[in-house]
């Protein structure tokens, strides 16, 4: 039962409920967002001639991008990208979801990614960015590079507490178990997941590179010390 309306019925009984206040500020405040994101859907496909679509975007708001995001943040429109996405066929120009998939089960990333190429037009881009297991269980080797030395002792450091060794068994636990992680893929198991959604000529690049101006350099590399973001991910692009 919808809560406004049990609110009522309690009201009209006599009854009270201490959290109403707080469930009708919800309410009102769910509404309030709901209409917000509808305008700046609106708005951006009326004024905007490539529309290019950004989930996940957190607090990176992406000039030029209709950025969403399944929680609330100002100036940005929110969706739940597991769900049906709120547009017509064949809308988007260009899709992008960075350390955002991994997030999410599998089979929702999976209905995810079909989603993103019904909105698709014909010939459009996705790029998908991804957190690579290939490098994180690259890790746990008695030999490690200099890129894996380096990244390893940042991870620890920033990321694996104080209780824990430092050694590459807790930072991989960490890339597993924290941040909401659900699922992180290597290429091959990508590439089968963007395949199976309906999209060709999948291929891989390094962070900032693409062969269309509208994806490069769109990674939020700043976020990790130089270089360190483009060990640990993995970026797939794919045509519908």
């Amino acid at each position: 039962m919808n809560l406004l309306v049990k609110q009522r019925i309690l009201n009209l009984l006599g009854l009270t409920n201490s959290v109403s206040p707080f469930i009708l500020r919800a309410q009102r405040l769910r509404g309030t967002i709901l209409r917000s994101s509808e305008r700046m859907r609106s708005h951006y496909l009326r004024t905007t001639r490539k529309p290019k679509l950004h989930i996940g975007s957190g607090w990176k708001r992406m000039e030029g991008w209709l950025n969403t995001d399944v929680e609330f943040f100002p100036g940005i429109m929110q969706m739940d990208a597991t769900l049906p996405f709120p547009f017509s066929d064949s809308t988007f120009e260009y899709i992008y979801a960075e350390h955002m998939i991994e997030h999410i089960a599998y089979p929702r990333a999976a209905a995810m990614l079909r989603e993103c190429h019904r909105v698709m037009r014909r010939g459009g881009v996705i790029r998908v960015v991804t957190p690579n297991l290939a490098a994180v269980v690259g890790l746990y080797t008695s030999k490690l590079g200099p890129d894996q030395e380096r990244y390893l002792s940042w991870l620890c450091q920033t990321f694996v507490p104080q209780d824990c060794p430092h050694n590459s068994t807790s930072a991989i636990n960490v890339m597993f178990r924290s941040w909401g992680h659900q699922f992180i893929y290597d290429e091959e198991t990508l590439r089968g997941s963007m395949d199976a959604a309906g999209f060709r000529c999948v291929e891989r690049y390094m962070l900032g590179e693409s062969r269309y101006p509208e994806l490069r350099n769109i990674e939020n590399q700043q976020r990790y010390p130089e270089g360190l973001l483009n060990f640990e991910s993995i970026a797939l692009e794919g045509m519908k």
